[in-house]
């Protein structure tokens, strides 16, 4: 087991003493996060940071996957859509076809959220595995990922925000919905054992 670097450390001890009280890891703790990745690695190529940020993405995608294969309304579509996120990755599928397929998901995710309330949850698990290709893709939008999310357009959220919403049922500014401890539960998961995982790639 590779141990984790001490800044890495100390980024996630900062984590979990910032979860606020409904739940919520702070957009600035995760973009220190995900900047600190470029600064662990100095001297490796651009493309190994962007390459932990998008698994990071792709494994908060996979976390609440459940959600759009549990619904009445969805397909296997997003656990292909993240498949071939995976190919791409390792370099046996084309940008242009990942792209391409994106973008009918997204019209799927689209339609889903437009038929109610009721499978917003599912929507967001999709919108996640729209984020997590799009971070596969072109990695994260360092002018917005340290935003709260509340003041950027969804379009803009990484995928592990997506992926809170579904695993705890909704945003914090959002009346009525959402699972304080969910959400709380997931963002632990996500300092204690997503962003360690990472070190056994």
């Amino acid at each position: 087991m590779n141990a984790l670097p001490e800044a890495i450390q100390q980024i996630l001890k900062e984590g979990r003493s910032s979860i606020t009280e409904r739940g919520e890891l702070p957009a600035l703790n995760r973009e220190k996060l995900y900047k600190e990745f470029e600064e662990f690695l100095p001297t490796k190529p651009k493309y190994v940071a962007h390459y932990w940020r998008a698994r990071l993405e792709l494994n908060c995608a996979l976390k609440v996957l459940q959600n759009w294969e549990s619904c009445e309304l969805a397909d296997s579509s997003a656990r292909q859509l993240l498949y071939d996120a995976e190919k791409y990755l390792v370099g046996e599928l084309e940008s242009e076809k990942l792209e391409r397929k994106k973008s009918l998901f997204y019209s799927q995710a689209e339609d889903l959220m437009d038929n109610g309330p009721q499978y917003f949850v599912a929507a967001y698990a999709g919108f996640a595995c729209i984020s997590a290709v799009n971070a596969t893709l072109y990695d994260l939008d360092f002018d917005t990922v340290g935003l709260p999310e509340i003041e950027t357009e969804p379009d803009f959220w990484t995928a592990c925000f997506h992926a809170s919403l579904a695993y705890c049922g909704g945003a914090t500014w959002e009346k009525g919905v959402g699972d304080d401890l969910k959400r709380r539960e997931f963002w632990e998961w996500f300092l204690d054992d997503a962003v360690p995982a990472l070190w056994q790639i």
